[in-house]
């Protein structure tokens, strides 16, 4: 009796092995999704107002496959609080893998310096990652260089003509 009761549990581990196998089969295909890919996000400035220039990679376009939206998340932290928003920018088909979205961030001065990250979103494999953080500051660090050491040049250069003028 004992030995059919081993047969039977035996009989049924295999079973059961046997069906997972067969779901496991069926079920865990590869995806290869071609995801939207936020690549590189730069800035510049047209006259007092700031522009983000967001290149996006997404293979195989075509008029149902395609990068619908692209979000673009903005953190600013001022005096200790923080300002976040997310904006969509909602998009046609597109006929090339890599392709730019242009949004318009505003003034960016001492007061509002965010920084920005985006993502895209696939009419068919859904939304991509967040992209690195990118800093959106008035001035590059090397243009705030060189302007402290003309600063600091002329400084010196007025009290040495000061000091001259008071010698003679």
């Amino acid at each position: 009796m004992i030995s059919e009761n081993k047969k039977k549990a035996k009989t049924l581990g295999i079973m059961l092995v046997l069906a997972l196998a067969v779901l496991f089969t069926f079920q865990m295909n590869p995806v290869l999704a071609n995801i939207p890919e936020v690549t590189s996000i730069e800035h510049y400035t047209s006259g007092v107002d700031t522009y983000l220039n967001i290149t996006v990679e997404h293979a195989s376009p075509d008029s149902t496959h395609y990068v619908d939206q692209v979000t673009i998340y903005l953190r600013d932290e001022i005096l200790g609080e923080v300002d976040e928003r997310d904006e969509d920018l909602s998009l046609g088909p597109q006929s090339t893998e890599t392709f730019f979205v242009q949004y318009e961030v505003g003034v960016v001065d001492e007061y509002y310096t965010p920084n920005v990250r985006a993502k895209g979103f696939c009419t068919t494999h859904g939304e991509g990652s967040w992209s690195s953080f990118v800093n959106v500051p008035e001035f590059s660090t090397l243009s705030l260089l060189l302007i402290l050491a003309i600063a600091s040049i002329a400084v010196l250069l007025f009290r040495s003509k000061a000091r001259a003028c008071v010698n003679k």
